[in-house]
């Protein structure tokens, strides 16, 4: 139950699609996403059914974007999990520092990336532009690197039909601890740096690109996310 939200590394952040993601064949989570503002992405996520009675859950991401570079420039979530409730807000001010809740500061470089940069920039980048390439990368404070390797170009199942898609690995890489000042996050941003986790993302080749299926694969169960066509 802890690694649900987990899967969302995996979710593309398209212009008013929506995602299902599934645990042992079971729906478990909604998904929203939103796009319709240059160089901002925000999803929102609650958890259904049974995972609702046990573990209820209900989430706001949103991110501010370089539309270039897709550099992260300011970002904000809103967590009500369980009786865990949390506000946090990061802004990039004039000297190019991150600073989270005005008073925590952490220093970035140019175009750094966090995992809703990076989800964005796979719908707008093509295969040639992001293979094995690696970009700086922030995670509430922690600094690492993140890269896609594409595997194939694959025909995958959108629910209707079969969709030519590249077929990436999600690699991201922490500096263990160096610069982690929350005593306490959500499961989702815990789950997308956890250790021993496999990403994928099956995304459609033909414009305008979405993330058509995606997946973790851990030592504990799979979970898949697919989109709502």
């Amino acid at each position: 139950m802890i690694r649900i939200g987990t899967v969302l590394t995996c979710v593309a952040l398209c212009t008013g699609q929506s995602y299902t993601i599934n645990i042992l064949g079971l729906p478990a989570v909604n998904v929203e996403q939103d796009m319709s503002t240059p160089g901002r992405i925000e999803f929102k996520t609650q958890n259904r059914g049974i995972f609702d009675m046990i573990w209820p859950a209900r989430n706001v991401y949103s991110s501010h974007y370089d539309p270039e570079t897709f550099g992260i420039t300011q970002w904000q979530k809103k967590i009500k999990q369980g009786e865990f409730k949390s506000n946090v807000s990061a802004k990039l001010d004039s000297t190019g520092s991150l600073v989270y809740d005005n008073k925590t500061k952490v220093n970035i470089q140019d175009a750094t990336q966090t995992i809703f940069t990076l989800l964005a920039m796979v719908q707008f980048r093509d295969m040639e532009a992001l293979d094995t390439q690696w970009f700086d990368y922030e995670h509430e404070g922690q600094l690492g690197k993140a890269r896609f390797v594409w595997s194939d170009s694959t025909p995958t199942w959108n629910g209707k039909d079969s969709i030519l898609c590249d077929h990436y690995r999600l690699d991201i890489e922490i500096k263990k601890e160096i610069g982690k000042f929350m005593m306490q996050t959500d499961y989702f941003m815990e789950g997308v740096v956890a250790d021993g986790i496999v990403r994928e993302l099956w995304v459609s080749r033909k414009a305008p690109k979405k993330i058509i299926q995606a997946s973790i694969k851990a030592m504990w169960f799979p979970v898949t996310a697919m989109i709502n066509e």
